[in-house]
């Protein structure tokens, strides 16, 4: 019986890490066209929610079913977020040519608040995702409300998002591909109960 358990225990695993790595590689590859890359994290956080919360067991069908309902909104916040992402991303490549410690230091700024803006975007996409709104800045203001009400959760979920992206960037560049599915299945272990703590919020 415990043989019977631990193989169910290892099918799950295995049946577990598949989907997340497949729903990661096709997050990056619906990305590639770069304009499209919003629909598709916001697909990856419905598809995420749907695997884990509701029991879904296709969440690949999730994902490929939400992209062109979530395609304008998404599509709107991402634009608006790219300049911004790609200042950051070369200001990181920018100093970290240099060995000065300064430079080095400046660097380590920068990842962090590009992990920052990364998180911001997850909150609007998981909002998109959850149809909490239509528009864009109040969707915008919504994750902000939440990242300021929530600190400490959103401080968890930062610092988990920001060690896949290093890991990812600087010592492991073979996860890159998959890598948005681990950074959302990560955050979905917290995602709930922040939007629990802020919907209590909005009640009292």
């Amino acid at each position: 019986m415990n043989d019977k358990r631990n193989e169910s225990l290892t099918e799950r695993f295995a049946g577990r890490l598949t989907n997340i790595v497949l729903l990661g590689f096709f997050t990056t590859l619906c990305s590639l066209p770069v304009i499209t890359a919003g629909a598709a994290f916001t697909s990856l956080n419905v598809a995420t929610k749907a695997y884990l919360y509701d029991d879904d067991d296709k969440p690949l069908r999730i994902f490929f079913s939400s992209f062109k309902e979530v395609f304008p909104l998404a599509t709107k916040v991402w634009l608006l977020h790219v300049p911004v992402l790609a200042i950051l991303v070369w200001d990181i490549v920018y100093y970290r040519t240099s060995d000065a410690t300064l430079d080095i230091l400046a660097a380590a700024a920068i990842f962090v608040l590009l992990v920052f803006v990364i998180l911001e975007m997850q909150m609007v996409f998981v909002l998109i995702g959850k149809n909490r709104t239509r528009k864009v800045w109040p969707c915008i203001k919504m994750a902000l409300d939440i990242s300021a009400n929530c600190f400490w959760h959103c401080a968890m979920l930062l610092l988990f998002t920001a060690s896949v992206i290093a890991v990812s960037l600087f010592i492991f560049r073979g996860l890159l591909l998959v890598m948005p599915g681990l950074i959302a299945f990560i955050n979905w272990q917290f995602i709930p109960e922040i939007l629990r703590r802020y919907r209590f919020r909005e009640q009292r």
